[in-house]
């Protein structure tokens, strides 16, 4: 009788703990610095660097940021999270251009880093919430990196382009984007040899030059010769 109760009660105890082991494996995540935070902390951790954004890097009153993370952060994905004090050191400000749509006067771009392990690279985003955010596999946005090109299929929105880097190596890209089916497409990319031009001494949207409606050209800079290439819109 009493090897019975003994053998039930061990039972018992490995059912409660294995219980308990997998609820903790389905609430908890690792985060990059190797440090585990439950799920519910991860979402606390995360509103913080949301406020911080808002109230203290972007001064945002047009909801800017309550917008980005209702699209781009997906429930799907592990939460990605960051210190305050980086994000500050970290953003760059923002920077006005001149309207992306013909009808507006100007535009702001600024710099998001990733908040989701889905996400591999920094984004270009914008005040104007109608312009969906340009997603890069970079972690090397800038502001002064993006520009503004002529409406080279004369739709009423400028193409715009960045200049692309990986942070290492000599070679970096030039890359045009349209906004199609309310997405940034890219289309048309150059190379960019920093030891055949030094980018701190040319302006990027000189480097785009539309020919016609759908067609531009695009200048690369590569082992030390400069060429200009022809490139038609699909």
């Amino acid at each position: 009788m009493n090897r019975t109760i003994v053998i039930i009660l061990t039972i018992l105890t490995l059912t409660i703990s294995c219980k308990f082991k997998d609820k903790y494996n389905i609430e908890s995540k690792k985060t990059k610095t190797g440090q585990i935070y439950k799920t519910d902390s991860l979402t606390s951790i995360l509103n913080s660097n949301k406020q911080y954004l808002k109230d203290s890097l972007l001064k945002d009153n047009f909801g800017v940021i309550e917008n980005y993370f209702s699209k781009y952060q997906s429930d799907t994905c592990i939460i990605l999270t960051h210190k305050n004090s980086e994000l500050k050191e970290e953003f760059e400000g923002i920077r006005i251009l001149k309207g992306i749509k013909n009808d507006k006067q100007n535009d702001t771009v600024f710099v998001m880093p990733p908040f989701n392990y889905c996400d591999d690279g920094e984004s270009y985003c914008f005040y104007d919430k109608t312009l969906p955010r340009l997603y890069t596999d970079s972690y090397c946005c800038h502001p002064d990196n993006l520009f503004l090109c002529n409406d080279i299929d004369e739709d009423g929105i400028s193409e715009i382009g960045i200049f692309y880097s990986s942070c290492s190596s000599r070679y970096k890209s030039l890359r045009i984007f349209s906004l199609k089916n309310g997405q940034w497409k890219e289309i048309g990319t150059s190379d960019f040899d920093v030891l055949t031009q030094d980018p701190d001494k040319v302006r990027f949207e000189k480097l785009v030059k539309k020919l016609s409606k759908g067609t531009f050209e695009l200048c690369n800079f590569n082992e030390g010769q400069t060429k200009w290439e022809t490139i038609k819109m699909k």
